[in-house]
């Protein structure tokens, strides 16, 4: 009974379709056919924190501020490099300073946790075997060194970079002890205190006039430039450094010498 209806069926339908369609509209009737799916693409600079970054997908329609952040805060294991984070308890953002700054393509309303994942995968092909070797000759983990250009990005310009970077390694390697650096005060005040319910938590594990060392971890994202400076610092005895208003830089060796630059450029 089967072959008997099926065949005639298969008959029919070859009939009704060469007799009613040319050879073109056949073919464009038997493709299949896809939609592309729409992308947004956006850009994240250099020096951008955790919920800036949030922000910004939200802005741009790819996943929601809290979703990513709550992303951030519940990092993914098959990242190794995140097992170097020993301390994230005492991060706000435990993954501040790992959503790498570039140019992504992203469709709307994404998983977040997919977000995240470009950032953290992109991080990982950027961070050379001679990036890890170069921070262990130094002493670092790559999330210490992460801390050190965190602190860079924020307070200097490309072209100083590696001169603030000897400015704090200078000061990490003696008995000065504190790195002393106002943007880690602006990083809790503006990026952190909006999000947390008390911010004086992590006062003591920021404020690097209080805590020796370095900060519990990095105050925003990092690029390249900032991370080869926290790697390849200028070979200086500096351990002070000041800016005046037109971000011109003035470094000293004394407190002396530094006080002398602040009554001479920094109290106009």
């Amino acid at each position: 009974m089967l072959k008997k209806f099926l065949i005639p069926m298969l008959i029919f339908c070859v009939i009704l379709l060469t007799s009613c369609s040319s050879d073109n509209s056949l073919i464009d009737r038997l493709t299949p056919t896809t939609t592309a799916i729409p992308t947004v693409t956006i850009t994240f600079r250099e020096g951008l924190t955790a919920e800036e970054c949030a922000k910004l997908l939200e802005e741009n329609g790819v996943c929601s501020a809290s979703d990513f952040i709550a992303a951030v805060n519940s990092p993914a294991t098959e990242y190794d490099f995140i097992t170097e984070i020993q301390n994230p308890q005492d991060r706000p953002f435990v993954l501040e300073g790992y959503i790498f700054p570039d140019t992504y393509e992203f469709y709307y309303d994404m998983n977040a946790q997919s977000v995240l994942n470009k950032f953290l995968d992109n991080y990982e092909r950027k961070i050379t075997d001679e990036y890890k070797a170069r921070a262990e000759e130094l002493g670092y983990t790559m999330d210490e060194i992460l801390r050190i250009a965190s602190i860079i990005q924020e307070e200097a310009t490309d072209p100083e970079m590696k001169k603030v970077s000897s400015v704090l390694h200078n000061r990490l390697n003696s008995s000065y002890g504190k790195l002393e650096c106002d943007v880690t005060i602006f990083y809790l005040n503006k990026h952190v205190a909006p999000y947390v319910e008390d911010v004086s938590v992590y006062t003591e594990l920021y404020n690097v006039y209080k805590c020796k060392g370095l900060p519990a971890g990095p105050i925003t994202n990092v690029g390249i430039s900032a991370i080869e400076a926290a790697l390849y610092p200028a070979d200086t005895d500096y351990y002070f450094f000041l800016t005046d208003s037109d971000m011109n830089f003035y470094y000293a060796v004394t407190w002396d010498e530094h006080s002398a630059n602040v009554d001479k450029y920094y109290k106009k």
